[in-house]
C-alpha cells in the first residue's frame, strides 16, 4: 500500500468516525423517539391554532411525548374541516379517557404545545389508536373582537358617568339638588335636628280616619 493510499484510508476512517459521532449527537439532543417505547393516539380539534409536528405533548405540565402527525379531514356529521393530531406518549404514561386536552402557548415566542389535564377516571385510560375530542382554543380574532366590545362599553360607561357628574355639578336632578340646592340642604338639616330632639316621631303614625259610609 502506497503512502497516498494509506493517507486516503486514514481520512476515510476519520470521516466515518466523525459522521458516527455527529449522528449520535443529533439523536441525543433531539431525544430520538424511535428507540423509546410508547404508544400513539389521536386528538380531534375544530381549530388547531397553528400547532406543528414535533410540538411537545404535556401531561399535568410535564413533557411526556410529542405531536407526530397532523391531518385535515372532513367531518361526516357537520361537514366542516377538522384537524386530527397524532400524539406519541411514553409507554408508562397513563392518560385518563376523561382528560381535557387543548392547545396551549409556551413562552413569549408563542410556541404551541399540546396540554393534557388528567381526568379522574384512571380505570379507563387511553390506549393505542384511541381517539379523543380536544377542547378548541379561542381564535385570536374573537379575543380581539371581544376586547374591542369591552373597551367600547367602558368608554360608553365613562361618558355616561361624566354626563351624570356634570348634571350633579350643575345642580340638576335629584342628586344635584341634594348636593347644591341650599334650600333642600337646609330642610334636610332641620329634619335631622328635629329627629334628634324628638326621636319618638320615627315610630309615630297618624291615625287613619274612618271612611264615611
Amino acid at each position: 500500500m502506497t503512502k497516498k493510499s494509506r493517507l486516503e484510508l486514514a481520512v476515510g476512517i476519520f470521516i466515518i468516525i466523525g459522521l458516527g459521532v455527529l449522528v449520535s449527537f443529533v439523536f441525543f439532543i433531539s431525544d430520538f423517539q424511535l428507540i423509546k417505547a410508547g404508544y400513539k393516539f389521536d386528538v380531534v380539534f375544530g381549530f388547531a391554532n397553528g400547532i406543528k409536528i414535533g410540538a411537545p405533548a404535556r401531561l399535568a405540565g410535564v413533557d411526556v411525548g410529542e405531536v407526530k402527525d397532523i391531518v385535515i379531514f372532513q367531518d361526516s356529521v357537520t361537514g366542516k374541516p377538522k384537524a386530527r393530531i397524532r400524539v406519541w406518549v411514553q409507554k408508562d404514561t397513563r392518560v385518563p379517557a376523561d382528560s381535557q386536552i387543548w392547545i396551549n402557548t409556551l413562552g413569549l415566542l408563542g410556541e404551541k404545545y399540546l396540554e393534557m389535564m388528567p381526568g379522574k377516571n384512571y380505570e379507563l385510560t387511553v390506549k393505542e389508536n384511541d381517539t379523543l375530542q380536544g377542547k378548541d382554543p379561542i381564535p385570536m380574532e374573537e379575543i380581539t373582537e371581544e376586547t374591542r366590545k369591552l373597551v367600547l362599553k367602558i368608554e360608553e360607561t365613562v361618558d355616561n358617568l361624566n354626563e351624570v357628574l356634570g348634571q350633579v355639578k350643575a345642580g340638576q336632578g335629584n342628586v344635584g339638588k341634594l348636593v347644591y340646592d341650599e334650600i333642600v340642604y337646609k330642610n334636610i338639616m332641620e329634619l335631622t335636628e328635629d329627629l334628634k330632639q324628638h326621636p319618638w316621631k320615627l315610630f309615630w303614625r297618624t291615625k287613619e280616619k274612618p271612611e264615611k259610609k
